[in-house]
């Protein structure tokens, strides 16, 4: 049956006896427990699933009405028999009170506890029919929402409607389940390419299996933003999905933080590239926007698939401008775990030249490729440590932290040496340098200090310095100083009743609106704020 029962009595001999009976009478149950008081019953509810208890009324510490009293209201599934030799009419008052299922006296008879017992289980068994009934109602109901807001969408990606009454009420009944209205969204078309059926482990016939894996690991996939992922009602092998936010910063951010997870999850979890394009920040879902997406999408012919493509980058994308070529060469090193070449070409893809010639924007497109690349080539790393790819894609948001050019590059190949598998140990004697390098840190972070120059102190070449250093402390240099300087503000904030301006100097930061950015990102408060809820002062 799949059953659990729980005796409780003070008498062993009780307790023991109704074990027998049940047995004698052939009720079977999986597993049959007992306990000696109503304390003892509590606790064992705690970590058993238990579906029926026949508890005695009176017992030492805690009697059996009290037990019911406490029980009920956590476990209301759980079928409640009492127990006892006092046929009063007070005991069987509080108990349909307290909405117990039988009462039994004592002694009990065979044919008593059998009908009891018949009847307890017919309650657990009708009610567990009448819980399917509604988990399917409640299923069905989600499906035909899911299918409805599906429809309504893919409406509104493929129609140019003009303003009518049915138009309006389209929009309304998407914002219900989706809030879009008066927010920034983003449309994403996300393509499953033929590499997943060339790779043998999925034929075209399973496209349904890899569009939901698409679709759970999305949604698995927790951002700030409000987002769904719906099929494209006239191409099995594509899906939207759709972004909103306040803010539109944030959402170009999250946008290429949940891509890259949701590539990079699906390459090593099941060998499934996608390839994405994404339209503009745009105030309402429309043709427009599907038109941006696809033509976004459309770049995979010059660059490949496996990317992410979005429309603003068009112009930047042009076939003469991107390093394609190099991009190609980074991959074979990465499966080669060829260490050189991988820096040359990260220094020639990332080179003051390259990035002057265009815009920050070329140093977000390439920062987004390269981790792509990392995902999907580095993927025996990714098996041991599955969190390593997980965090690769949230230092996406180290991007706006980093100062310099040459900070960028050092975090970057920091990175990389981090994700990628070498058989070259650490020697002892870089690790009392890092440990060295860590007390000087400790004891200068609120000094001005170069990666540069803290290696050279060392004397160890830069990346090296910092590859080494994120592997004896689990994070790179930079966030480590970041980290001490954030601990120590926290301090001054909390204990003192110094000026935020000063303690921003305090910590190593000239710059008061920079401070106060990077304490508001790393402890979610403003330091105002914090100070409020620590300070003895406020």
């Amino acid at each position: 049956m799949g059953r659990c029962i729980l005796i409780v009595d003070d008498e062993t001999l009780i307790r023991q006896g109704i074990r027998a009976r049940l047995d004698y009478l052939n009720f079977k149950f999986d597993k049959i427990e007992e306990a000696d008081d109503g304390t003892t019953a509590l606790e064992l509810l705690k970590e058993q699933p238990v579906d029926i208890v026949i508890t005695d009324i009176r017992m030492r510490d805690m009697d059996g009405i009290d037990l019911i009293r406490k029980a009920r209201p956590l476990y209301p599934h759980i079928q409640f028999v009492i127990l006892s030799g006092y046929a009063e009419f007070a005991y069987a008052e509080q108990a349909i009170n307290l909405g117990v299922n039988a009462y039994l006296l004592k002694p009990i008879s065979n044919e008593q506890l059998k009908k009891t017992m018949k009847e307890v289980l017919d309650n657990i068994g009708e009610r567990e029919d009448n819980e399917k009934v509604i988990e399917l109602g409640e299923r069905l109901q989600k499906d035909k929402e899911q299918y409805t807001l599906e429809k309504n969408v893919n409406v509104l990606l493929h129609q140019s409607l003009p303003f009518k009454r049915e138009h309006f009420l389209i929009k309304q009944a998407i914002n219900r389940q989706f809030p879009c209205h008066g927010r920034k969204l983003m449309v994403a078309l996300i393509n499953i390419d033929g590499e997943s059926y060339e790779r043998n482990k999925f034929g075209y016939q399973d496209i349904q299996l890899m569009r939901f894996s698409v679709e759970n690991i999305f949604k698995e996939t927790n951002i700030r933003s409000d987002k769904i992922i719906i099929n494209h009602l006239s191409n099995p092998n594509q899906l939207f999905a759709i972004l909103s936010n306040e803010c539109a910063v944030t959402l170009r951010a999250e946008a290429e933080q949940i891509f890259s997870a949701l590539q990079g999850m699906l390459w090593n979890r099941m060998q499934i590239s996608i390839s994405i394009g994404m339209s503009t920040i745009r105030d309402e879902i429309s043709l427009s926007a599907t038109k941006e997406a696809q033509g976004a999408f459309n770049q995979r012919l010059i660059h490949g698939n496996g990317n992410i493509y979005f429309y603003d980058d068009i112009k930047l994308l042009a076939a003469n401008q991107l390093p394609t070529s190099q991009l190609h060469m980074l991959s074979q090193y990465i499966e080669r775990n060829d260490i050189g070449n991988i820096q040359c070409i990260l220094e020639d893809i990332f080179s003051d030249e390259q990035i002057q010639k265009y815009n920050v924007n070329y140093i977000r497109i390439m920062w987004v490729r390269v981790i792509g690349i990392l995902l999907k080539s580095a993927t025996t790393s990714f098996e041991k440590e599955p969190r390593k790819a997980e965090q690769l894609v949230v230092d996406l948001d180290e991007l706006t932290s980093l100062s310099s050019l040459k900070e960028m590059r050092e975090y970057l190949w920091a990175l990389v040496l981090d994700c990628l598998e070498t058989e070259s140990h650490v020697d002892t004697n870089a690790k009392n340098k890092i440990k060295l390098a860590i007390k000087y840190i400790t004891e200068h972070y609120n000094k001005d200090i170069a990666i540069n120059d803290l290696a050279e102190k060392f004397t160890m070449s830069p990346n090296y310095f910092s590859s080494i250093f994120k592997k004896e402390t689990g994070q790179t240099a930079i966030n480590f100083i970041k980290a001490l300087r954030i601990n120590k503000a926290k301090e001054y904030l909390a204990q003192s009743q110094k000026s935020v301006v000063d303690i921003a100097k305090e910590v190593g930061y000239e710059d008061s609106q920079y401070f106060f950015k990077v304490f508001k990102k790393a402890t979610g408060q403003t330091p105002l704020q914090y100070r409020k809820c620590n300070s003895p002062y406020k």
